[in-house]
């Protein structure tokens, strides 16, 4: 199973005139299990480039279990997730993240001790272009 041409290539204008591209993920099947608890119960929908999602649902139902399926830090027991046309393999999650795909948790957890710009920086080290040693020099303005 692939992303078919028609949906990779297909564009739609909204009404608000935002465009929204063709699929680059799909959630096949998805099923996630804790022991003999079941999390997630095939599920399965695509996300489009440009596009806005939510998971809404009671407590319980499942939605971090999901975003943490999409993020890669849980592996389903059934179903495929695809990125980009391709089925996306175990990774760990700094290669998840270098392909754009993270979350943030309710829970913010900040490195103590070091500033908001610090812990901003960090944050950003898997999008920069240089090494840790040089963006620990900073100077300021």
């Amino acid at each position: 199973m692939t992303v078919s041409q028609d949906a990779a290539v297909q564009e739609t204008i909204t009404p608000d005139g935002r465009t929204i591209g063709g699929v680059l993920m799909e959630m096949r099947n998805i099923t996630l299990r804790f022991g003999g608890v079941v999390a997630i119960e095939d599920i399965s929908f695509d996300i489009r480039q440009g596009e806005i999602r939510a998971i809404i649902g009671p407590n319980g139902a499942g939605k971090s279990s999901m975003l943490n399926v999409i993020n890669g830090f849980y592996h389903p027991q059934d179903g495929e997730v695809w990125y980009k046309g391709a089925i996306r393999g175990p990774m760990r999650p700094h290669q998840i993240a270098a392909q754009g795909i993270a979350r943030t948790f309710q829970n913010i957890a900040l490195f103590h001790g070091m500033s908001t710009l610090d812990n901003i920086m960090t944050g950003r080290l898997t999008h920069m272009k240089t090494g840790m040693l040089s963006q620990s020099v900073w100077f300021g303005r």
